[in-house]
């Protein structure tokens, strides 16, 4: 009884660093048999969960079958001593990384794992040989894990369908987990394959198949209500200009309330938020801006233009407020228009008196 507590405190010593798992080849190391580890499994205390592998009644089950999967690549040295080097322990991989990152949902039930150099093949694994830097690995759990832009590569080399894997690349760029410059390079090398000329073209058409792509959020854009009051205000600015530049006289500030409320100018529509993907539009915004320039009509497209500069977050704010909406009203009234028509001859006046001189 005496020996078998004893064991039982070595197996759980050495199971308690590497998530309640313990091999037969560890075991040996430490003066502990196959047949003392049979015993503890058919007494209820251990399971075997792969050949050479056993688990404590504690063991999370959670991934159980890929972390058994992992040892087993090297059973002889603990989780502890491998992760010195991660890269050359073998990293879990491909499905498997999805998996351990909660990206997508592909069916992950047979262990990936990849290794930079040859490996004997186990049956109910799949081994694959890569290579790999110390910048394509993390730690998942404390499991070596590809990246999820390498993850994005390797399931994109393995010929995984397209939209399995655009589901990966969206939800990992609403959640800010995937850098968008860092996939497009490691996705460089696939990209003829899937009919993109280069790593930039591949990640757009991924974000495209998820409505994340620029010309997805364009659309996106134009169809809210933030969207039209974009259009709103550039054609305020544009008839503000417009006024500007045949009533010189004319403070247009003035004319449309705007000088009432410069001291409150606001910081900007913040479209991230809005769409609750900040830090994706923290990449794409200003290729946003652009496009939109291009989609709208000519006659927007200056008005549009000023959309980069602090004077338009005035305007905008000043589309909303009172003192505008009463300036419009009183651009409409015949009082306006005798007003507006009085100061276009004045300007002409102006314009013809200087002429002569």
């Amino acid at each position: 009884m005496a020996v078998t507590i004893q064991v039982l405190a070595s197996v759980s010593q050495i199971a308690g660093a590497q998530w309640g798992l313990v091999t037969t080849a560890q075991a040996e190391r430490e003066g502990i048999t196959r047949l003392q580890l049979a015993r503890l499994a058919d007494a209820g205390v251990l399971e075997r969960v792969d050949r050479g592998v056993y688990a404590t009644t504690a063991a999370p089950t959670e991934h159980r079958t890929l972390r058994a999967a992992w040892l087993a690549l090297d059973p002889a040295r603990t989780a502890e001593e491998r992760l010195a080097d991660p890269v050359a322990a073998g990293v879990a991989s491909h499905t498997s990384a999805a998996g351990l990152h909660g990206l997508g949902d592909l069916l992950d039930d047979t262990p990936e794992l990849t290794l930079p150099h040859r490996k004997q093949s186990r049956r109910g694994v799949r081994l694959h040989r890569l290579p790999l830097t110390d910048a394509d690995v993390t730690l998942v759990d404390g499991l070596p894990t590809t990246t999820e832009e390498r993850t994005v590569a390797d399931l994109l080399r393995d010929g995984h369908d397209l939209d399995h894997v655009a589901q990966i690349v969206g939800q990992g760029a609403r959640r800010g987990v995937i850098d968008l410059d860092d996939l497009t390079e490691q996705v460089e090398p696939v990209a003829r394959r899937y009919d993109q000329p280069d790593g930039r073209a591949l990640v757009e058409h991924l974000l495209d198949l998820v409505g994340l792509s620029r010309t997805a959020l364009v659309r996106m854009l134009a169809d809210s209500a933030e969207g039209r009051e974009l259009v709103a205000a550039g054609r305020a600015s544009a008839l503000s200009d417009l006024a500007a530049s045949f009533m010189p006289e004319i403070d247009t500030a003035r004319l449309f309330g705007l000088d009432k409320i410069a001291a409150n100018t606001f910081a900007g529509i913040d479209v991230g938020k809005i769409l609750g993907m900040t830090e994706l539009f923290n990449i794409t915004l200003k290729p946003l801006h652009d496009q939109i320039a291009a989609a709208v009509s000519p006659q927007l497209q200056s008005a549009l233009a000023i959309t980069n500069t602090p004077a338009f977050r005035s305007v905008l704010q000043a589309t909303q407020s009172p003192a505008v909406k009463a300036a419009q009203q009183w651009l409409g009234s015949d009082v306006g228009r005798q007003a507006t028509q009085a100061a276009e001859e004045a300007a002409s006046r102006s314009e013809g008196s200087g002429g002569a001189t």
